[in-house]
């Protein structure tokens, strides 16, 4: 499973939902039921701010609904890491864990910090949750005037008997949400 790892192109995205600043658009992907999603939102906000915000693995973002615990499990450097994580799912539904490989990489020529995220099982052992497995990135942008573009593209296979549609149905509005409180939490 990867980012992009169908052969659609920029152009293959659906606008679901869009807000002001605030766009949402999701696409298939190969051999998934799963849609893929891309959430995107300027702020008002320095980078350090919005960084702060996204946080370091130790504890839930404050921005993430459905997070309901995470720490980091290996540091590796400055730049890579492996986080183990708890999505809080609606009752009834068995709430989901994953381990998260971060690895950054800055690109000076487009001021954008890249952190490409893969889940990895190998380190951690599976308890109480279905494990979920997911992969994409965040995209921190610098534009002017002390503005911020983010954007996140993730794909996930939340495991379990979760039947698609209803995932799926429910991708863009929860996107929409999270990228919300992550505005508001780096504007005031």
């Amino acid at each position: 499973m990867a980012v992009g790892a169908n052969s659609a192109t920029e152009h293959d995205w659906e606008l679901q939902s869009e807000d002001g600043t605030l766009q949402v658009f999701t696409r298939e992907v190969d051999d998934s039921p799963f849609l893929e999603v891309m959430a995107k939102v300027q702020m008002n906000a320095p980078l350090p701010r919005i960084t702060e915000l996204l946080g370091d693995g130790n504890g839930c973002a404050e921005w993430r609904a459905m997070c309901r615990s995470s720490q980091v499990l290996e540091q590796v450097s400055d730049v890579e890491r492996y986080v183990y994580q708890v999505l809080d799912m609606p009752w009834p539904l068995t709430d989901r864990d994953m381990v998260i490989h971060s690895q950054t990489r800055l690109d000076p020529d487009s001021s954008s910090a890249i952190v490409n995220l893969r889940t990895d099982s190998s380190r951690h052992p599976p308890g109480d949750f279905v494990r979920a497995e997911s992969v994409g990135q965040f995209i921190l942008r610098v534009l002017p005037d002390q503005q911020v573009e983010f954007t996140y593209i993730m794909h996930t296979d939340l495991g379990g008997d979760l039947p698609p549609g209803s995932v799926n149905a429910r991708l863009a509005d929860s996107a929409m949400d999270d990228l919300r409180r992550l505005k508001a939490l780096a504007e005031s």
